[in-house]
């Protein structure tokens, strides 16, 4: 019986986090970072100000906590991909899923995606999702093996941007035809500028 107890308690505080940064991604979304309140918060998620700050901290640890959830799930999501093509792919063909199944991530969650994609964010942190962004799409571009010449060096920071803008614009779709569009055309460029 006791075992149970700390399962309950756990999936209560699981839900409990859920709630908040819920409430958050929608009060970031609607008010913008710099606007909203921490009484925001409390209202939309029906939590304390004090479970808040126990689970999360202030208000710029929301906001990197929605980062960090989004992170999750995009990862999520690539490795989902990757199971399911199984062993035996080539390394464009790992490239071109890791592509898809982040792009497809972005239009899953593009909530959060257009809060953290907003110019309204906490001091320093576009520095660090910008970081986080190219070193994840750089471990993607290894299987690529590009050179380490000026010209590889080249291509791979116009991939970045190549994934950065398509990300942008999968996160303000509002119709999943276009979503496919945009996936096909950024693999179709990327096809290209790797040939």
């Amino acid at each position: 019986m006791t075992s149970s107890a700390p399962a309950r308690r756990w999936a209560k505080t699981d839900a409990t986090q859920r709630r908040i940064l819920d409430a958050a991604t929608e009060v970031f979304a609607t008010r913008g970072f710099t606007a909203a309140t921490m009484a925001d918060v409390v209202a939309g998620s029906g939590a304390s100000i004090g479970s808040i700050y126990h689970h999360f901290g202030g208000k710029s640890e929301l906001f990197l906590a929605i980062f960090e959830q989004m992170a999750d799930a995009v990862d999520r999501r690539i490795d989902a991909a990757m199971r399911q093509a199984g062993a035996g792919i080539d390394p464009r063909g790992v490239f071109e899923l890791h592509v898809r199944a982040y792009l497809e991530a972005m239009w899953e969650n593009r909530r959060q995606a257009r809060v953290l994609t907003s110019r309204d964010a906490p001091p320093g942190f576009e520095l660090a999702r910008r970081d986080r962004m190219q070193a994840a799409f750089r471990r993607w571009m290894a299987v690529l093996e590009l050179d380490t010449s000026v010209r590889g060096q080249l291509l791979g920071r116009i991939l970045v941007s190549t994934m950065a803008e398509s990300s942008l614009m999968v996160a303000d779709c509002e119709n999943a035809d276009e979503v496919a569009a945009i996936i096909d055309a950024t693999i179709e460029w990327i096809d290209r500028l790797t040939e």
